[in-house]
């Protein structure tokens, strides 16, 4: 990095090489498994030499495997809260606004199935750490629900409640969903996200 803090043609590179590392080996590991997915094999796939795969990653396979999934889960909440900035307006009516928030959930979700593969497969080789840093990540749409939530009661448009709870539901109740279609390529059409929306706005409303 320069002295102004501005990058470099040979930092973008290096980027790039880390992010390519890793978009291999998320696929690999989803494929295959942790185990049995070799560095021989990973590096044949990314095109590079093992000694230059250990200058991004010194600790190997298992520090390939926790970046995956950090770097997985860090795009896909900034997606869902960018996603929710938006969509969460106390000048659109409700309903409207959970099927938007409902539907980019599902799409950020269903787009990472490999992270999900992975991290099921693969829990008992994640540190207690990381698996307490990607829980924490996960909060934060749960938050951001929560906080908009309370919003809405305050001027009067749905009761007063549990907010945590309500919040917990609905977005577990999404989560199945997804979830759902991941393991076992079960379909969820927009009827089904109405039908899921409609009930927690009557249930909700003053």
């Amino acid at each position: 990095m320069s002295n102004t803090g501005r990058k470099t043609n040979r930092d973008l590179l290096a980027e790039e090489r880390r992010q390519q590392i890793l978009d291999i080996a998320r696929r690999l590991f989803a494929e295959k498994g942790f185990h049995a997915t070799s560095m021989r094999e990973l590096n044949k796939e990314i095109g590079m030499a093992e000694a230059l795969t250990y200058h991004y990653f010194p600790g190997g396979k298992q520090e390939i495997l926790q970046a995956v999934l950090q770097n997985a889960q860090e795009k896909r909440m900034t997606n869902i809260l960018l996603s929710f900035a938006s969509t969460f307006r106390e000048d659109v009516p409700l309903r409207e606004v959970l099927l938007n928030a409902i539907h980019g959930f599902d799409e950020r979700i269903m787009k990472d199935k490999e992270y999900f593969q992975i991290l099921l497969r693969e829990r008992n080789l994640v540190e207690h750490e990381q698996l307490e840093w990607l829980n924490r990540m996960a909060e934060q749409p749960y938050d951001a629900l929560v906080s908009f939530l309370k919003r809405r009661a305050e001027l009067g448009e749905i009761r007063q409640m549990d907010f945590e709870m309500a919040a917990s539901q609905l977005i577990s109740h999404a989560a199945i969903g997804a979830f759902q279609h991941i393991l076992f390529g079960k379909e969820r059409d927009s009827a089904q996200l109405e039908r899921m929306v409609d009930f927690y706005v009557k249930m909700w409303y003053v």
